[in-house]
């Protein structure tokens, strides 16, 4: 009879009690060192629920990878549903990544089936989609507060004009209850008059709120409570933390320390260890990489990964800090080839490359003396290729 390696790992102990607590999806209900961002947008907001409809809130969120801006904004729309829900007042909070929804529409109409699950996604202009949002939350005498994460990421591909439409479409409703309010979030958000109106800036830069890098001491706090939560009691050892911590603070970037604490223990459950020591968080760092980050990779459709691949193993390949055009298209479609895809044209292959710039995934310059002709230079200045390349074969398998 065959070995049933199923139950063998079903019946193995784990240092983990509950390690759905470790995703990057979690919102805890404290978030240790971001009580002063929390009270800021408290003290900005509370005229939600004081005078609901008087005021329309625009605000934003700035600050480096991994200093907890989600979290902040995700907690804060959290505990505003349930403050005005205990006095009778109908806010709803929804949470759009500017990266999965990549056009105004998209945004629009993720707004709108919000309150109507079913509405078609095709036949109706955007301007067309913003007033349909205005006449439902006026017919449920609801109110909306938006969070629009990673913004920045959007305005570069698309333009500031999503900012202006939603903030114009509140501002012309003079003697009408305000019904939405925004959350912007980025790591820099470009505010100059050269994408935004004189009033749309002024009334951005009064609300603008910037997250700074967490220090070792406050990523300790943060891990020993996701400790706490998500491992059995007594498994990880302290000093397992202060290497994460020393590990992590480089950047100040709690989703990086999260990360190596859960790869940690994951290497003590194949090690069929009771105890996450300090090793293992060495290998885990050794393993991963911080701007390798999960939530990037998950909205890249395959044909960008493809292309991805294609421009770390040529660069891994011949050794050079940029590849041209010409170099990474050959190499996409032996990519292409290898996993039965069909090689896009030249153009496609233009954009997507404009697209992972916009995504920081890689670097592109215009090439210089000593190159015959002008082309486009691609190159990875944050991840080393052959860890880049590892990583995405690990996804398309």
């Amino acid at each position: 009879m065959s070995h049933d390696f199923i139950e063998d790992e079903l019946s193995r102990k784990s240092v983990f009690k509950s390690e759905q607590l470790l995703s990057v999806d979690y919102i805890p209900e404290s978030l240790p060192h971001r009580e002063e961002e929390l009270r800021t947008l408290a003290q900005s907001f509370k005229t939600l629920i004081t005078s609901p409809g008087q005021t329309s809130h625009r605000f934003i969120i700035e600050g480096p990878v991994g200093t907890g801006k989600t979290a902040v904004a995700k907690l804060f729309a959290e505990q505003m549903v349930l403050a005005a829900t205990r006095r009778g007042i109908r806010l709803n909070k929804l949470h759009i990544n500017c990266r999965v929804s990549k056009s105004a529409y998209l945004v629009y109409l993720r707004m709108l089936r919000e309150f109507r699950p079913r509405f078609p996604r095709r036949g109706h202009s955007p301007e067309e989609l913003l007033d349909m949002i205005v006449e439902v939350l006026d017919e449920e005498d609801s109110y909306l507060l938006l969070i629009l994460d990673e913004l920045d990421y959007f305005i570069k591909q698309r333009g500031a004009d999503i900012l202006y439409d939603l903030t114009r479409l509140m501002d012309n409703r003079l003697n009408a209850p305000q019904r939405l309010s925004i959350i912007a979030i980025g790591r820099k958000i470009p505010l100059d008059e050269d994408i935004l109106d004189s009033s749309t800036l002024s009334t951005l830069q009064r609300n603008l709120l910037r997250f700074q890098k967490y220090s070792s001491e406050a990523l300790y706090d943060i891990l020993k409570e996701r400790v706490q939560m998500a491992f059995e009691k007594d498994t990880v050892m302290d000093e397992t933390l202060q290497i994460i911590c020393d590990i992590a603070s480089e950047r100040g970037d709690a989703r990086y320390a999260i990360e190596l604490l859960w790869r940690s223990g994951k290497q003590a459950d194949r090690e069929t260890s009771r105890r996450v020591i300090p090793d293992y968080a060495r290998h885990a760092k050794a393993d991963t990489h911080p701007e390798l980050r999960k939530e990037v990779f998950a909205t890249l459709p395959r044909q960008n990964i493809l292309l991805l691949l294609a421009a770390a193993r040529q660069l891994r390949e011949i050794r050079s800090a940029y590849i041209t055009m010409g170099e990474l298209e050959e190499m996409y479609r032996t990519v292409c080839e290898e996993y039965s895809e069909e090689p896009r044209a030249h153009t496609q292959v233009w954009e997507w490359v404009q697209d992972l710039t916009a995504h920081r995934l890689v670097d592109t310059k215009r090439s210089g003396a000593g190159q015959r002709g002008q082309t486009t230079l691609i190159g990875l200045s944050d991840v080393p290729a052959e860890m880049l390349e590892d990583y995405l074969l690990d996804i398309l398998e």
